[in-house]
């Protein structure tokens, strides 16, 4: 037998006090009222189970403490990372997230129909690839309607919350690490370079790991870059060709800058299969610093994506547009990596043995 439902009424009636009173203390807005009235409602409204009508109270506040994620891919792991702490920030606030996969514009659209008709009270957008369009983003602005835009390519005179991270230091920093360590011949396996703006942070890295070889003098020649596709099979099947060109183990270079944690995966695939060390023979760094990095064999040295802290901030960025009266000035932030130095770049020694 279905339940009967509690209101505010019942709660009224249990406490003995006013509908208005009840209201005012579970609002949180009980300054004038008595502690005994206070303690009264409280313990009623749990001995009930009473649980506010979220519809009743969007009407009121003009708020459903609702806000919409939009991925262009759920399945990326660094969706993971962004959506954790998103919710460490908005949670405690009383909102839920709604999420959507949009993999390309038409399908972003229509999930900003979709739950504009829940009435969410703003929108974070999380581009894992480099999604350009974005006129339909400022009419939502124009509109009043908050959001924050997190790794899009808006440009830095368009007025939107915009987080974005230096791919192209990433790339500098792990080829200079490499540089500092003493090696000249640093070649490269690289996200998609033919696909722009697709692939924005492909290019930006690239041209991090060339200018940093071209800060010491160093010419890359094109037989130092592979592309892999910034995929597990691409990294393995880049590192095979580079193996191939080569020919002996002399003629490798002496270390990689691996623009993503999965290619990095593939690449010591590849180099296990073939016999050759990490770092010991050629040296790695990569991008990204996932979980299973620190678990490899040999641990990757690594830049360390600042995805879970443009989370963060994206979220403290909305909840000051939802709550602000007036409309605030929009903020262009830019992220930097972090490196994150292990096993596989020499320069961190590997536990000793022996162990038996």
């Amino acid at each position: 037998m279905r339940r009967k439902a509690v209101t505010i009424r019942s709660v009224a009636q249990r406490a003995q006090v006013s509908i208005s009173t009840v209201s005012q203390i579970l609002n949180g807005n009980s300054r004038y009222v008595s502690a005994d009235k206070r303690e009264r409602v409280l313990r009623a409204a749990e001995e009930l189970q009473y649980r506010p009508n979220a519809i009743a109270r969007s009407m009121v506040k003009q708020r459903t403490a609702t806000v919409g994620m939009i991925f262009t891919s759920v399945v990326d792991h660094l969706f993971i990372h962004t959506m954790r702490r998103v919710q460490t920030i908005l949670g405690p606030e009383g909102y839920t997230i709604f999420l959507a996969d949009t993999p390309d514009i038409e399908s972003e659209m229509q999930a900003i129909t979709a739950l504009q008709d829940r009435q969410v009270d703003g929108f974070i957008f999380v581009s894992m690839t480099s999604v350009s369009e974005s006129a339909h983003l400022l009419r939502l602005k124009e509109a009043g309607v908050p959001l924050v835009a997190i790794n899009r390519p808006l440009g830095q005179d368009c007025d939107l919350n915009q987080i974005h991270w230096n791919d192209w230091e990433a790339g500098y920093l792990a080829t200079k690490h490499l540089l500092s360590l003493g090696h000249t011949y640093i070649a490269t396996i690289s996200g998609p370079l033919q696909d722009l703006p697709h692939w924005q942070s492909a290019f930006d890295r690239h041209r991090g790991w060339q200018q940093a070889l071209a800060g010491q003098g160093i010419s890359a020649s094109p037989g130092w870059s592979f592309d892999g596709n910034y995929t597990y099979e691409g990294g393995y099947a880049a590192t095979m060709q580079l193996l191939k060109q080569a020919g002996a183990k002399s003629r490798l270079p002496t270390a990689l800058f691996i623009a993503n944690d999965e290619m990095a995966v593939g690449t010591l695939r590849a180099l296990h299969y073939a016999g050759v060390r990490v770092p010991q023979e050629i040296a790695l760094v990569n991008v990204g610093d996932t979980p299973f990095t620190t678990h490899m064999a040999p641990a990757l040295t690594s830049l360390a994506h600042p995805i879970a802290e443009a989370g963060e901030m994206a979220a403290h960025l909305l909840l000051e547009q939802i709550v602000a009266n007036d409309p605030l000035p929009a903020q262009n932030i830019m992220l930097s990596f972090d490196l994150r130095i292990r096993e596989s770049c020499g320069s961190n020694p590997e536990p000793s043995g022996p162990f038996f």
